[in-house]
């Protein structure tokens, strides 16, 4: 306790009237080492674009939502402290992924979250969101970079990167290995605990023209690739609104995520709670000893597409016996 008000007495008399200075200070940066430039032309090129040719597939936010995002985004300027930067930051990406949920029906995962932020940033149209997320990268309390704030910290920043490098195909794939130095770099200096996300826990789904492959794919061969997180909705399929997205290891189990959904969604019996996934029209609750990751990534890898998602719901007293329809196999056994 006595930390976080030390932290917030700093913050006030040292960041407090420094903030217009240290501003000043990387737009200048940015100016002069043409960046600024290059992100202001393809802003524009990326809003002339249609979502699909971005490489959106899921719903994004109208004209009335792109508007309440920017005007956060302008209130986070006037912001002082990097947490409440950040913490405004965590709420602007809930609404978007509240936007994609809820106008589809079902939940989505780091892949297709990346492409529709960086639709977004593009329709919000501001330069100083570069400086706003190199602000907080720098001074933000490492122990805070844990989790959701991290995750969407590292997404911004790869949304910006994306639009940088839009339509720029040769130099692009060098401004993109430069950024996943920039990210690697910048996880070594600022955290010790290799939790908090790095540019390695985030994948694109595929590279769509005139986009550079900025986060890295898994092995050739290997089929479709894992991201680190995984979303989970509470007790209900289309809670997208209170769905969290947790980092998770491909060999982490299911009864890890179980104790880390019961610390997240704050539930007071975890023991009458467990992960399920629901595929197929079909619950099945997931066995302690088996890896949430491995699931996902097998059922990417099936020829046909399939709707998926995993919940964090109390256990129904009447004894389980759900196997998959259409004679699939039991995915808990993998």
């Amino acid at each position: 306790m006595k930390d976080v008000v030390l932290e917030k007495a700093m913050h006030k008399c040292i960041l407090k009237p420094l903030k217009g200075h240290v501003e000043a200070m990387l737009k200048h940066f940015h100016v002069a080492d043409g960046s600024w430039k290059q992100l202001k032309e393809n802003l524009q090129l990326v809003r002339q674009r249609n979502p699909q040719e971005l490489g959106v597939f899921a719903p994004t936010p109208d004209f009335v939502d792109v508007e309440k995002i920017k005007v956060k985004f302008m209130t986070m300027q006037k912001m002082y402290s990097p947490e409440k930067k950040v913490m405004l930051l965590l709420r602007v990406c809930k609404l978007i992924y509240t936007v994609m949920e809820n106008n589809s029906g079902r939940m989505y995962g780091a892949d297709d979250f990346l492409p529709v932020l960086t639709y977004v940033i593009a329709q919000c149209d501001m330069l100083e969101l570069d400086t706003e997320v190199e602000y907080m990268m720098e001074l933000l309390d490492p122990s805070l970079l844990h989790g959701e704030g991290g995750y969407y910290l590292t997404s911004t920043y790869g949304a910006l990167s994306l639009i940088k490098n839009f339509q720029e195909e040769q130099a692009a794939r060098l401004l993109s290995s430069e950024a996943r130095d920039t990210l690697r770099q910048w996880h070594k200096r600022r955290t010790t605990n290799r939790t908090v996300p790095s540019v390695d826990d985030f994948q694109v789904r595929g590279q769509r023209p005139g986009w550079a492959p900025l986060l890295p794919h898994g092995p050739r061969g290997s089929g479709p690739p894992t991201p680190n997180y995984l979303r989970v909705a509470f007790q209900e399929v289309n809670s997208g609104c209170t769905g969290k997205t947790l980092l998770v290891r491909p060999y982490v189990t299911t009864e890890d995520v179980c104790q880390l959904c019961a610390e997240k969604f704050k539930v007071a019996d975890p023991q009458e709670y467990s992960l399920f996934l629901f595929v197929d029209e079909t619950w099945q609750q997931l066995a302690e000893d088996t890896y949430p990751q491995k699931i996902k990534a097998e059922l990417h890898s099936r020829p046909q597409p399939h709707v998926f998602h995993f919940v964090y719901k109390r256990i129904k007293k009447d004894p389980y016996g759900i196997i998959f329809q259409n004679g699939e196999e039991d995915l808990s056994a993998s």
